[in-house]
């Protein structure tokens, strides 16, 4: 899986609120947990987070999501169904504070996206 085919599907995902909120590990885990139905459902599903920019570092242009927004810090976060190659559901969130260190250490590994276990 590669950060360009998860962003070319959230440009055909439809309309994505931007929530403004500092970044946070907590704030990432919650929001997939309170949707794990939809892995339950579906193994086909995987769940990502997909950093347009950390702290200024730029990793891979999200289109249509977040235009913009002066902030330094915007990731979009989701699930992805492999088989249909569609994002099942996704928020996006910027902030101009700097997220955890463990965010910024998981997307720079990652090249800017995480899959989730």
């Amino acid at each position: 899986m590669d950060p360009f085919t998860i962003a070319a599907a959230i440009a055909f995902f439809g309309a994505i609120v931007v929530a403004v909120v500092a970044i946070t590990v907590d704030k990432i885990v919650t929001w997939f947990r309170s949707r794990g139905r939809i892995k339950a459902e579906n193994s086909s599903v995987i769940a990502f987070s997909l950093a347009e920019r950390i702290k200024e570092k730029k990793y891979v242009e999200v289109g249509g999501v977040f235009n913009n927004r002066p902030t330094n810090t915007r990731i979009v976060q989701g699930f992805y169904d492999m088989d249909t190659e569609t994002i099942v559901d996704a928020r996006a969130m910027a902030s101009s504070q700097a997220p955890d260190e463990e965010i910024v250490r998981q997307h720079d590994e990652g090249d800017g996206l995480v899959v989730y276990t």
